[in-house]
């Protein structure tokens, strides 16, 4: 025989009360007018203990109740298969706040991953309702699907810096800006004055930041911007010599342990000869790397705050009292948008400038180690023509000068 489903109503015969006292109880909140005595709600506390009883989350919800259910949804595969964890951090914050909060953390996965990404079309609004709010994260969001989020009045937040109409979605970012400006005020207090900036030049919002936090502080120091591009590593650093750069700093996305191999193919070593500074945790580090410098995304931190925030914001939205019947204050819009600095990180990438590192010379020949010497010496040998011709040219003049004086002499 199946076993029989504990209900409302079997909670309520046990505890000897209606079935609306029951549905107070587990809501946590009762219409005006409406007092439960503490000893009243023990016994209902009791019989749900006893019984087992465990309540629908979506009757929860389409009665007016919350779940205790928050989501995450993301943009990309949240568990990748090779060694890049971009997600991890993120969740470690989430699932200690959520512990924190007493809540449960439900991951939607049900999105197919096409090209890479995620998307909330068909289905995908429909399952958000199962839970009271959500996370977003990822770096290759859909604007629309987020403006579609804020018209429906959906509780969620969004894990990294995001712009909207009427600047009304919430997030938790970095400060890439002031880190990326730090990172080239680290550079130019050693001595360097040739920085550069190596990374992709996209519009997603932490290139945006990135990229606008280095312009900013090479122009505040009256430094030229110089930007490396990136379709090939090899071709990378051999940019990076001819544009005799001794610093450049590198987006995390890159590959910056392939990056220092093939400069010191070219005889250039990190940092001896060009310092790199990475903005952010790299993405595909190597077992027993380089200790990088740079800074690192609070990425864990982000987490907690974020999973905070949502769930102030549910409690504002679902109109939650606390047992004195005071209903939850909502959040300030100040609040709503928050970012969190980014320490920096020690490593050991980062060196004074030498004295002629990389000079005209040595930049050419470093940048195309396999180049034919034969072109070299051609410069050579029309070199030594060309003062040898200077030369005569000289020696002529000089020995016409002089007889044309003594003819003047003798006359």
């Amino acid at each position: 025989m199946p076993r029989h489903r504990i209900t409302q109503t079997d909670v309520a015969a046990m505890a000897g009360v209606s079935q609306a006292t029951v549905s107070f109880v587990l809501n946590g909140s009762t219409p005006s007018g409406v007092r439960i005595s503490e000893e009243t709600r023990q016994r209902v506390l009791d019989a749900i203990r006893i019984t087992g009883y465990a309540a629908n989350p979506a009757a929860q919800r389409l009665a007016g109740g919350l779940t205790q259910i928050l989501g995450v949804f993301t943009y990309e595969a949240t568990f990748p298969r090779v060694s890049q964890d971009f997600y991890g951090p993120f969740l470690v914050g989430i699932e200690h706040a959520a512990e924190r909060l007493g809540v449960d953390i439900l991951l939607f996965t049900s999105a197919r991953v096409v090209d890479g990404r995620r998307r909330l079309t068909r289905d995908g609004w429909q399952r958000l309702g199962v839970a009271d709010g959500c996370l977003l994260l990822g770096q290759h969001e859909d604007r629309g699907e987020l403006q579609h989020l804020l018209d429906t009045n959906y509780p969620f937040v969004f894990i990294g810096k995001r712009g909207s109409d009427g600047n009304r979605l919430p997030y938790v970012g970095a400060d890439y800006v002031g880190a990326t400006m730090r990172q080239v005020d680290r550079l130019a207090a050693l001595g360097h004055r040739r920085i550069g900036y190596m990374g992709m030049r996209g519009t997603d919002q932490p290139t945006l930041d990135r990229v606008e936090g280095y312009r900013a502080a090479m122009r505040a120091r009256g430094l030229t911007a110089r930007f490396v591009e990136l379709d090939d590593l090899a071709d990378a650093a051999a940019e990076i010599l001819a544009q005799r750069l001794t610093a450049v700093v590198v987006a995390p996305e890159n590959y910056p342990e392939e990056l220092a191999d093939e400069l010191e193919l070219r005889g250039a070593r990190v940092p001896d000869d060009v310092s790199v500074l990475l903005l952010g945790q790299p993405h595909h580090p190597r077992r027993g790397g380089r200790r990088w410098s740079g800074f690192c995304v609070p990425r864990e931190e982000m987490g907690v705050r974020a999973l905070h925030l949502l769930s102030r914001l549910v409690a504002a939205d679902g109109g939650r009292s606390d047992r004195e019947g005071r209903r939850t204050p909502g959040v300030p819009d100040a609040e709503l948008h928050q970012i969190l600095a980014c320490p920096d990180v020690e490593g050991a990438t980062l060196a004074r400038p030498q004295a002629d590192t990389l000079a005209a010379p040595r930049a050419e020949t470093l940048a195309q180690p396999h180049a034919d010497t034969s072109r070299t010496d051609r410069r050579d040998r029309t070199d030594r023509t060309d003062r040898t011709d200077r030369t005569d040219r000289t020696d002529r003049t000089s020995r016409t000068d002089r007889t044309t004086e003594d003819r003047t002499e003798s006359a």
